[in-house]
């Protein structure tokens, strides 16, 4: 087996997550509380993903990397937004708005963090930059960093987690963004808040098959 073939194993089973999962989150956002329920399945195409809320959001992520490579949303049964990348090609159509970019790298859609955040191996001086693609504005680069190491409550119990801080380098975003993702298999994102402290996201139910 030659270096460049052990390369890509390595690669392919860094934070490998089950097959199927079934996740429940707790928002608040703005003084309101509300619900989003997630599935996943896995199978040739992905990691094949349902978001339902007030909005629904089908996605279609790389098992490799967890890159986004299809994206439908519709808000109360209109639609919003459709992605696809295939190869290099990321195309978008926002509200009838449509934008081809040719990206080399992985990009991740904003709607997918808590999935694509689960495969980074963390330490306490990880830092990365990444693509991040904004629907109402574009494909921006995002700054990522452990900020340290924090236990959280939740209603299914306590959770050790790398706590991460993301910095999209958009000027008139002032914003500070913190993920909290597991520091061990299944490597949950497990909760969210913004330095308004108005809009926090915590994980309330979960359930899986490997």
């Amino acid at each position: 087996m030659n270096i460049v073939l052990i390369s890509v194993l390595l690669l392919c089973s860094v934070h490998r997550i089950p097959a199927q999962e079934f996740i429940l989150y707790e928002t608040y956002d703005n003084g309101k509380i509300g619900e989003i329920k997630i599935l996943l399945n896995r199978n040739e195409n992905g990691y094949n993903i349902t978001y339902s809320s007030d909005r629904f959001i089908e996605v279609i992520l790389d098992t490799l990397n967890f890159q986004t490579l299809y994206l439908n949303k519709m808000i109360k049964g209109k639609w919003e937004v459709t992605l696809k990348k295939n190869g290099n090609i990321f195309e978008v159509n926002y509200k009838g708005n449509k934008k081809i970019y040719s990206e080399k790298d992985p990009v991740f859609d904003r709607h997918t963090l808590d999935f694509a955040l689960r495969g980074f191996e963390y330490d306490i001086s990880f830092k990365k930059r990444i693509r991040l693609h904004i629907p109402e504005f574009m494909i921006v680069n995002a700054d990522l960093m452990v900020l340290g190491e924090e236990t959280v409550s939740t209603p299914i119990g306590e959770i050790e987690c790398w706590k991460i801080g993301m910095n999209p380098r958009i000027i008139f975003i002032d914003k500070k963004f913190y993920f909290w993702i597991e520091k061990e298999h299944p490597y949950r994102f497990v909760q969210y808040r913004d330095s308004s402290d108005k809009n926090r996201i915590i994980i309330k139910d979960y359930k899986s098959i490997d």
